[in-house]
């Protein structure tokens, strides 16, 4: 029964994971260009829509929008950037709005969906770079948790005198430790409630 259980259980997570959020889904016959395409042959599609996410380096407020310049990761099934020691380079998008950058800062990861508008040519520190660059049409913030990790170790019970030495079972002992991870939050969030004295 347990078993049975189980694998419902895990059945149900795997969909739930294979889920894109709201923000970030189109159409089923959307054709989105990749990353490399818009790189390497930015003319040949122009216009066509894209879905690309990473890390957030860097976001400038402008008067009409917001400008989120991101570090390149590729996109699980379920839309969170796939993050890795090694990224294919950098890109831009134009976010309609005032994103604040307090929520919106460095390090976070986010999703986007939106239409390839150009190469944008810019500055990484003193290099001069050139950003494939997006105008979005929906994005998505991925909240910060914590996760654990579970190391398996077999321990041998020391009451042998209940089960005799050769039907004594061995069992398994779970160790726990925190690690740092993230999962998925809307993206639009509420202005935090003020606190009165």
């Amino acid at each position: 029964m347990y078993s049975k259980l189980s694998f419902l259980l895990v059945t149900l997570w795997l969909a739930g994971c294979s889920t894109l959020p709201e923000p970030i889904q189109l159409p089923d016959n959307s054709n989105l260009i990749t990353y490399q395409d818009a790189a390497a042959k930015s003319e040949q599609v122009l216009g066509q829509k894209a879905r690309w996410g990473g890390i957030i380096a860097r976001i400038e407020n402008k008067p009409d929008d917001t400008l989120i310049e991101m570090v390149y990761y590729p996109l699980r099934s379920y839309g969170r950037p796939l993050q890795g020691d090694e990224s294919m380079g950098r890109f831009r998008v134009y976010v309609k709005g005032f994103l604040d950058p307090m929520v919106y800062k460095q390090g976070r990861t986010m999703t986007f969906t939106g239409d390839f508008v150009r190469l944008e040519k810019g500055m990484v520190g003193e290099h001069e770079y050139v950003f494939p660059t997006l105008e979005s049409t929906g994005y998505y913030l991925w909240k910060e948790i914590q996760q654990v990790d579970v190391n398996m170790i077999n321990v041998w019970p020391y009451d042998y005198w209940r089960y005799g030495w050769y039907n004594r079972p061995f069992h398994n002992r779970v160790i726990l430790r925190s690690t740092h991870h993230t999962r998925s939050s809307p993206a639009r969030s509420k202005p935090a409630a003020s606190k009165s004295n």
